[in-house]
């Protein structure tokens, strides 16, 4: 029983460990998150750019689109949507 316990809670703190990210390309603790519309993109927890274009290209390929580097902001990578 006691395993099972344990078992248990060690798949629920598993869980948590990226709760709200959208994708965890560094896989620590905290993932990214990827927020926006047709017009442009935002990844955060990101180091650069390039770690950041996959995941904003993945969203911007939703309406038809590629990302275009923007602007860094701290650890936030900001992508236009272009056709």
């Amino acid at each position: 029983m006691k395993r099972l316990m344990l078992l248990g809670a060690l798949c629920a703190l598993s869980g948590c460990q990226t709760a709200g990210a959208d994708a965890n390309i560094y896989g620590g603790a905290f993932g990214q998150r990827v927020v926006g519309n047709e017009t442009y993109v935002t990844v955060s927890n990101v180091w650069n750019e390039m770690d950041a274009l996959p995941l904003a290209d993945q969203h911007c390929k939703q309406f038809s689109k590629a990302a275009r580097f923007n602007r860094m902001e701290g650890p936030r990578a900001i992508f236009d949507c272009v056709r």
